[in-house]
């Protein structure tokens, strides 16, 4: 049984790779949330991050970015983009969430705060996260009844798809695709290529 799903996940990625392969960087356009980014514009590389909050494999992958980010600081920036999976009906308030901490230039701490707590995404949860981080009560939950990113978060999710990209964590690190909670090592190696590349 569980050697079938490892089978079932490889076959899965490697899918993955043919499509995002298949399809021209020039096609689809990746946006750029200032407040989503770590790591200066001007950076050798970009690496860009498909997630979903309630993914257990993104919260595994994050000690591994943090390491990276350390490691290539002023080489390498971090853009994160919201996918959350039609599996995991807690990750989109989630995300929806992050988006209205990102309004007060708290995104990063709720990012982490939500991979700490996984997956504890009830409301009153989410609200509890945003107040834990002096972000306004009042102006936090206003913004989440409104759902004032539900368009920008659906807007993630198009570009994804767009891309051929259907699971998560998925990174496209200066064009190529890296799918998975790979080892550090895996990540150092395109990085390193894509250094030497410019």
């Amino acid at each position: 049984m569980r050697y079938s799903r490892i089978v079932k996940r490889l076959v899965h990625a490697a899918t993955l790779l043919l499509l995002i392969a298949s399809v021209s960087a020039a096609q689809t356009e990746v946006t750029v949330e200032p407040s989503m980014t770590r790591g200066v514009a001007t950076a050798t590389v970009t690496i860009v991050e498909f997630s979903d909050f309630q993914c257990p494999f993104c919260k595994r992958v994050v000690p591994t970015i943090d390491q990276l980010m350390k490691e290539y600081d002023g080489r390498v920036r971090l853009v994160f983009k919201d996918l959350p999976l039609p599996s995991h009906e807690m990750a989109r308030p989630a995300h929806e969430a992050a988006r209205c901490a990102a309004e007060t230039g708290k995104f990063w701490a709720y990012h982490d705060r939500l991979f700490q707590e996984q997956p504890a995404f009830e409301r009153r949860d989410l609200i509890r996260y945003a107040v834990d981080l002096d972000i306004d009560r009042a102006s936090f939950v206003k913004c989440l009844e409104d759902r004032r990113y539900a368009a920008v978060v659906e807007g993630d999710v198009s570009q994804a798809r767009s891309l051929g990209i259907n699971g998560t964590p998925s990174f496209l690190i200066n064009g190529r695709p890296l799918v998975g909670a790979q080892p550090i090592d895996t990540f150092r190696s395109v990085i390193d290529d894509a250094l030497k590349a410019r």
